[in-house]
């Protein structure tokens, strides 16, 4: 029969492997937030990447509609419908304040994901009050 001793080191071992498992998701999940408030900072300060950024998105979308429009899968109505829904949500995506989601996206990797405190963590504290000073110019308002 096994030693107390062998059940002790393997709870330890499995303990720490989820810790160390949850801190490197944390990790990444802060470095994906970063990254993303990256993206809609750069939008924000070119209006035409963003608008080609989200006309790449949706361009295989569209596509595949025509797509099945041509092999039969959708009438001309559901086309119709389909195809002025994505249009609607490609709109609003495109005048949406990419400002706000820079903010948006850096709190979440200071704040959300914290701890443990990465270098993601860091910068995107250190970016945080120019991103909401950013949008609050955008929007005329004080968020805060």
């Amino acid at each position: 029969m096994p030693s107390a001793s062998k059940y002790i080191l393997a709870a330890l071992s499995g303990a720490l492997f989820f810790i160390a498992a949850a801190r490197l998701d944390l990790a990444l999940r802060t470095r994906s937030a970063y990254l993303e408030g990256e993206k809609y900072a750069a939008w924000a300060g070119d209006t035409a990447m963003k608008v080609r950024a989200i006309d790449t998105e949706f361009a295989p979308r569209l596509k595949a509609l025509e797509n099945d429009l041509a092999a039969g899968r959708l009438d001309k109505s559901d086309f119709d419908d389909k195809t002025n829904l994505l249009l609607a949500e490609k709109k609003f995506r495109t005048g949406e304040s990419a400002a706000k989601y820079a903010y948006i996206w850096y709190r979440t990797a200071a704040e959300d994901f914290s701890p443990p405190v990465t270098r993601h963590t860091l910068l995107a504290r250190r970016k945080l009050p120019a991103a909401l000073a950013a949008w609050e110019k955008e929007a005329g308002i004080k968020a805060k």
